[in-house]
C-alpha cells in the first residue's frame, strides 16, 4: 500500500488544480478556498473560511447571490455558468456553479469553480471588434456616414425616452439584456454588436408617432394602438438606408412579431422571425414588465419569470425564454 490514500490525493488535486474551487456547506458558509481561488478571485482564505457566500458579495449583489444559491439548492443536479466582470481587480473570470449530494444524495452544499478567462475574453473581444471593423472598412466613407447617422438616431432615440420619466433608459437596459442573451447562448460572434445595434434603436419609430400617444399615462385605446403598431415598420423605413448588409433592421422590424404568428407588423411564425427580433422582444417585454407605468407598479422577477414561462411558445420562443429565465433566476439579468 503506497503512503498516499484516496483522501490525501484527492486533497493534493485539489490544492494544485489551476482552476480557483470555493467549497460551501448546505447553507452558504465556505468551508474551502484552493490557492487557485485565491490567485484568481484576489482573496484570502483565512479570510473567506466561515464566512457566509453572500457575506463575501457586495450588499448590491447579495440578492442576485441569494437567488443563484437557491436555484442550485432547490433544482436537482442543477449547475450554471455565469462571467463575472471584475473591475476593481481588471479580471473576467468565468464561474461555474455546481451542487454537491452527499451519499444519500441529499444537498450537503456548493461548488464555485473558477477560471481565468481575462486574456480570452480580451482576445475574442479583439477578434470580433477587428471583424466588424474590417466590415465596416470595406464601405470606407460611407461607413463612417452611416455610424454617424446610427449614432445620431440613437441620441434621437435617447431624447425621446427622456421626455417620459417612464421609459427614460429604456432601450439601453433592452439592449444589455438582449445581448446577455445572445451571449450566453452563441458566445462572441461578429452578430453580438448587431444585437446591440438593433436594440438601442427598436423603438426609433416612436418619433414619428404623436407625442399624446406615446407619452399618455393610461391605457391606449384600440385606435390609439393601432397607431403605435406602426413604430417598427417606420423604424425599418428609417434604418435601412444606413444599414450596410441589411444587419439590423430585420431584428428592428420584427420585435413586436409573436412565436405563434399573431404579432405584428407581418405576423411571421416561429424561426421565421429574425433571431435579433426573437431576443430583444424577451428583452423588451422583460423591461417593460420590471418597469413602473402610471397605471402599474413594476413586476417583481419571479413575476415576470412566471409571465415569460406562461408565454413561451406563444409570446416567446421557448428555447429563448428559458434561457433568458436561467438568467434571472441565477442573478445575470436583474
Amino acid at each position: 500500500m503506497g503512503k498516499y490514500t484516496i483522501d490525501s490525493l484527492s486533497e493534493l488535486l485539489l490544492e494544485y488544480l489551476p482552476e480557483g474551487i470555493i467549497l460551501s456547506d448546505e447553507n452558504g458558509d465556505i468551508l474551502y478556498v484552493n490557492p487557485a481561488a485565491e490567485h484568481i478571485r484576489n482573496i484570502r482564505k483565512d479570510e473567506k473560511i466561515g464566512q457566509n457566500i453572500l457575506n463575501c458579495h457586495k450588499e448590491e449583489s447579495r440578492e442576485k447571490v441569494a437567488r443563484a444559491f437557491a436555484h442550485i439548492k432547490e433544482t436537482p443536479n442543477a449547475d450554471f455558468h455565469r462571467t463575472v466582470f471584475d473591475k476593481i481587480n481588471a479580471k473576467v473570470y468565468q464561474n461555474t456553479y455546481a451542487p454537491l449530494y452527499d451519499e444519500k444524495k441529499s444537498f450537503c452544499g456548493m461548488a464555485v469553480i473558477s477560471r481565468d478567462i481575462t486574456k480570452e475574453r480580451e482576445s475574442e473581444e479583439k477578434r470580433v471588434l477587428e471583424a466588424r471593423n474590417q466590415e465596416i472598412a470595406i464601405a470606407n466613407l460611407q461607413a463612417q456616414y452611416q455610424n454617424i447617422l446610427l449614432a445620431a438616431m440613437e441620441t434621437l432615440s435617447d431624447v425621446m425616452e427622456a421626455k417620459d420619466v417612464y421609459t427614460d433608459g429604456h432601450s439601453k437596459r433592452v439592449a444589455k439584456f438582449a445581448m446577455k442573451l445572445y451571449e450566453h447562448i452563441y458566445g462572441l460572434t461578429d452578430v453580438y454588436y448587431d444585437i446591440e445595434f438593433a436594440a438601442k434603436l427598436h423603438d426609433i419609430g416612436k418619433v414619428c408617432i404623436p407625442e399624446h400617444i406615446i407619452t399618455k399615462p393610461e391605457h391606449l385605446s384600440a385606435e390609439e394602438f393601432e397607431v403605435i403598431k406602426n413604430h417598427p415598420a417606420i423604424a425599418s423605413n428609417l434604418v435601412k438606408k444606413i444599414d450596410p448588409g441589411n444587419r439590423i433592421t430585420p431584428a428592428i422590424r420584427h420585435h413586436h412579431e409573436r412565436y405563434d404568428g399573431k404579432g405584428y407588423p407581418d405576423r411571421l411564425e416561429g424561426e421565421d422571425i429574425p433571431l435579433g427580433a426573437r431576443i430583444i422582444t424577451l428583452a423588451d417585454s422583460y423591461d417593460a414588465m420590471r418597469s413602473n407605468r402610471p397605471y402599474r407598479s413594476g413586476l417583481s422577477v419571479d413575476q415576470c419569470v412566471n409571465e415569460i414561462r406562461r408565454n413561451e411558445g406563444t409570446q416567446f420562443d421557448p428555447e429563448f425564454a428559458e434561457a433568458f429565465c436561467e438568467l434571472i433566476r441565477t442573478g445575470s439579468i436583474d
